[in-house]
């Protein structure tokens, strides 16, 4: 799917976004200046029917409304998720392309203070973008949050985070060749 399917796909979620939505993410936490404030910068959530699949994956058909949320890699749109504001510790990828909301906090940054790591997408916009949330706990790529020099989280993120993090990355097996000599 290209960035902009997505993009199409995410601004016709956006645009369903009424009044009762904005009330509702209020209501569960999310600081009107949150969305705001994410919104600045890219589409803070859209509302979507969803049809879920038992592969983690959703189709943008007749079914449940779900809030939808852009997953973003340095400006570009690579993914979306979607998840019920009944249960938002629970979502569904449109591609499986996006490992994480706000990869963009692992690129360097004038201030080393910790980088807030949450749980969930909607800890995520409540916290107005500012920090990580891991969407795949299996993606290669969260091995990319060694490299940053502080983390801050819940304890229950912060452990699941050291217990990844410790695991012994895969190493491939390396068989050396003869060296070949060449005539000069």
């Amino acid at each position: 799917m290209k960035s902009t399917d997505l993009e199409a796909e995410m601004a016709a979620a956006a645009n369903s976004v009424r009044q009762a939505h904005i009330d509702r993410m209020i209501a569960l936490g999310v600081p009107g200046a949150s969305i705001a404030a994410l919104g600045a910068m890219q589409p803070a959530f859209g509302i979507s029917p969803a049809a879920v699949e038992p592969s983690y994956f959703y189709q943008p058909v007749d079914g449940p409304t779900h809030v939808v949320m852009p997953v973003m890699d340095q400006g570009e749109m690579i993914d979306l998720i979607a998840w019920r504001s009944s249960n938002p510790a629970r979502w569904f990828w449109r591609t499986g392309l996006g490992w994480a909301l706000g990869t963009d906090w692992l690129l360097p940054r004038w201030d080393n203070g910790p980088v807030k790591l949450y749980a969930t997408p909607l800890e995520w916009l409540a916290g107005a973008g500012e920090g990580i949330c891991v969407l795949d706990w299996s993606a290669p790529e969260i091995r990319d949050l060694a490299a940053l020099e502080a983390i801050e989280a819940d304890e229950l993120i912060g452990r699941r985070l050291i217990s990844v993090l410790s695991k012994p990355a895969r190493m491939p097996r390396v068989t050396y060749r003869k060296a070949v000599q060449r005539a000069a």
